[in-house]
């Protein structure tokens, strides 16, 4: 095994891990962060509309 060959195979395995962790930001922790995200809001929104009344229309 040369030195090239090591070098190749280590390229490949990083490769794939890399392409593992985009996979799992893609579909795993994006949509987490959104919802997460998304529902902080309407709770702040909600709480402000308990504490704060309604807001005028």
């Amino acid at each position: 095994m040369t030195a090239k060959q090591t070098d190749k195979e280590n390229n490949e395995k990083t490769k794939r891990k890399e392409l593992k962790a985009l996979g799992f930001i893609i579909v795993v922790l994006f949509p987490i962060l959104s919802v997460f995200a998304i529902g902080g809001y309407g709770l702040i929104i909600w709480l402000m509309q308990v504490f704060g009344g309604a807001s005028p229309h």
